[in-house]
């Protein structure tokens, strides 16, 4: 069953990226590169607006950020950006899509086309039912799924998950406050 959710989450978002235009940068003071959807504040908070909901958190406490990709259960391609904070918290950032694997290995040739086939079989069944059924969404299963404090947010483009990253990078390195926009 856990498989079922993720391959309907890697579908909807892997539909949703082709659909979607990706975020414009502009130049901003000082000839930084600054994305349309990033606006420094003078409050010292960073401000996140998702589709899925909002994340506010003070620039000064936030203690690391990493970006990393990897591959999850040979499915999917997940892209990840993480936030540490002095508390018990930890946040999530991330875009996922198939993982189209570039070897001509017959197991993984099967696996590709058994994701072909769902993904067909979920795009007719969300036709019939509602377009929000393509609305990609965390996915969690308590207990078993998710950990104790842990705030996760799916973001649809991969172009627009790496302006996240540089928008939650500038409130790290300079502590002033910012609104992203997905």
């Amino acid at each position: 069953m856990k498989i079922i959710f993720a391959v309907l989450l890697l579908v909807s978002s892997a539909a949703l990226h082709a659909q979607t235009a990706p975020g414009q940068n502009t130049t901003g003071q000082g000839g930084q590169q600054q994305d349309q959807g990033d606006t420094p504040t003078r409050d010292g908070l960073w401000d996140g607006r998702m589709t899925g909901g909002n994340y506010i958190v003070r620039c000064n406490s936030i203690i690391a950020l990493s970006k990393h990709e990897y591959i999850s259960d040979g499915v999917a391609r997940v892209v990840e950006v993480n936030l540490t904070l002095n508390s018990a918290q930890v946040v999530r950032f991330y875009f996922l899509e198939p993982y189209k694997p570039e070897t001509g290995s017959s197991t993984l040739a099967a696996g590709t086309a058994a994701l072909e086939r769902a993904k067909g079989m979920f795009e007719q069944a969300a036709g019939r039912v509602s377009p929000e059924l393509t609305t990609p969404k965390v996915v969690k299963n308590y207990p078993a799924s998710t950990h104790a404090h842990t705030v996760e947010f799916v973001i649809k483009e991969e172009a627009r998950l790496n302006s996240l990253f540089q928008s939650l990078e500038r409130g790290f390195r300079s502590g002033q406050g910012r609104v992203w926009k997905e």
